[in-house]
């Protein structure tokens, strides 16, 4: 970075970036490198190019990254389906789901608190079909039992996802969506929406950060960058570079429709596009809820059983079993009083 706070591409990373570039597809490295470091920015009559400080570039380098890794996952999956499954045959499925560990760090980010509520949204499930489920089959058929409390957690779901109150995430997109958005404005509105909810906590020291008391515990999220986390952060001038690849499959990875919106200025006077819903590229938090809702139908429309993993210590040790540690995680879970029920 210069004294403009203008970024580069570092000299000592100019072997690398031409490697990259060769497997890329791409004729020229410049073309990344410049994809990297500016924004060319589509006005009225022109296209302005504007220079990134380096903060922007590495999240540039990390868009591109992830999006690499996803798309790549997603064709093998799907090249594997292709190959092993045939629809047309299938009567059943058996699907296993590893579902996410719930995340407590010192510092958590975006990524724990779209962790933590899907692990809150699977919880619900289990909740609801070992205790419910259960205790009406035991009304339906006249079985004298005694009932037995379970948490509902459903006030921390619709703190977090509920669109009637403005949960956090909406509140977030909504936050995205604002030209001059910041992460201290979302977190405001934040603590402003939801501080006299049950399951929300205000630190007092420290402005940036809010509290959930998730179903597992209480964790205290740190909103610095929750904004650009949660937009779709690969900028158009690196969906078009890939779509310029010479190789074949890495334009199949970034069809055109990713790169086209950047298009060339529009003539003066000239038909004006109008925005589809193509265009409207949903937020990372959007995708999740909307991936979250699919995962509960269809885990709604099977015969579910339920495998429990208990980590045995924190040190990572073989043959060692810390009981309170055992005890709290089954506690969390929800384990203790399914045995209790069942």
């Amino acid at each position: 970075q210069n004294a403009e706070e203008q970024a580069s591409v570092a000299a000592a990373a100019a072997d690398t970036l031409q490697q990259v570039a060769s497997l890329l597809g791409l004729e020229q490295a410049e073309d990344l490198s410049n994809a990297l470091t500016t924004r060319r920015l589509v006005t009225r009559d022109d296209v302005v190019t504007v220079p990134l400080n380096l903060e922007q570039s590495s999240d540039s380098r990390d868009a591109l990254t992830k999006s690499l890794y996803g798309k790549l996952f997603t064709w093998l999956v799907q090249r594997c389906n292709e190959k092993l499954v045939d629809d047309s045959a299938a009567a059943a499925f058996v699907g296993v789901l590893d579902i996410f560990g719930f995340e407590h760090f010192p510092i958590n980010s975006f990524e724990q608190l779209c962790i933590n509520y899907a692990n809150e949204r699977l919880q619900q499930q289990f909740n609801w079909d070992v205790f419910k489920s259960e205790q009406a089959e035991y009304e339906a058929e006249g079985i004298e039992w005694k009932y037995i409390q379970f948490i509902d957690n459903q006030d921390t779901l619709d703190l977090i996802d509920r669109k009637e109150h403005m949960g956090v995430l909406h509140l977030l997109d909504e936050e995205c969506a604002i030209q001059k958005g910041s992460d201290e404005k979302f977190v405001q509105k934040v603590r402003d929406r939801h501080k006299g909810h049950a399951q929300f906590e205000v630190p007092k020291r420290d402005q940036m950060t809010f509290t959930i008391a998730h179903y597992a515990g209480r964790v205290t999220y740190t909103v610095i960058g929750f904004r650009e986390k949660n937009k779709d952060t690969l900028h158009q001038d690196l969906s078009a570079v890939m779509q310029d690849s010479q190789s074949a499959f890495v334009r199949e990875l970034f069809p055109m429709a990713d790169a086209a919106a950047l298009g060339s200025p529009p003539q003066k006077g000239g038909p004006r596009k109008h925005k589809g819903k193509s265009a409207d590229k949903m937020t990372v938090g959007a995708q999740f809820m909307t991936q979250l809702g699919v995962l509960m139908r269809t885990i709604n429309s099977t015969g579910v059983h339920y495998v429990r993993c208990i980590k045995p210590n924190t040190k990572n040790v073989p043959a060692v079993f810390d009981m309170s540690h055992s005890a709290h995680q089954l506690r969390c879970a929800g384990v203790l009083e399914a045995v209790r029920i069942s």
